[in-house]
């Protein structure tokens, strides 16, 4: 009697598309809440007032944009694996950013904090990518149903 045996691969591709998908939805309500809650953002997280809507309203579409960007591999992720190590890219600069400008806000604390949680979504992603890497590539060296079909009737 067999007993149904979970698929670790599918259990890497699913971790991997959670932690994308986590971090993709991040970014997209970021950017979301700070276009169109830019005073509420700024008087919870920073405790300032804003002069210039514009520039921080385009932060606002930008980081909107790049989340969708970081979803866009969940279409097919077997085969658009590889973009995460762009999304894992854009939090690493995205850390050095944060710590290397946090004296210029209102509240570098806050920015400290952002940064430590961009750097932790690049490690779950750097991660995930990993797994997912090795997951792919070992189900690619498999031979598949109809070779070895093939190979026994020859």
């Amino acid at each position: 009697m067999t007993f149904f045996k979970p698929d670790k691969n599918a259990k890497d591709i699913y971790w991997s598309s959670m932690a994308l998908f986590l971090v993709g939805m991040h970014s997209v309500l970021l950017g979301l809440i700070i276009y169109f809650f830019t005073d509420l953002f700024y008087e919870v997280f920073f405790t300032a007032s804003i002069e210039n809507f514009f520039f921080v309203r385009q932060s606002g579409i930008f980081l909107f944009l790049i989340g969708i960007f970081y979803l866009y591999p969940l279409f097919n992720l077997k085969n658009l694996y590889n973009l995460i190590l762009l999304v894992i890219f854009s939090k690493t600069v995205a850390v050095i950013f944060l710590i290397s400008n946090a004296g210029f806000a209102a509240s570098p604390a806050t920015i400290y904090l952002a940064a430590f949680f961009d750097g932790l979504m690049a490690i779950v992603l750097a991660t995930a990518y990993y797994r997912l890497r090795k997951t792919i590539s070992l189900a690619n060296k498999r031979p598949r149903a109809e070779e070895v079909s093939i190979k026994e009737t020859a």
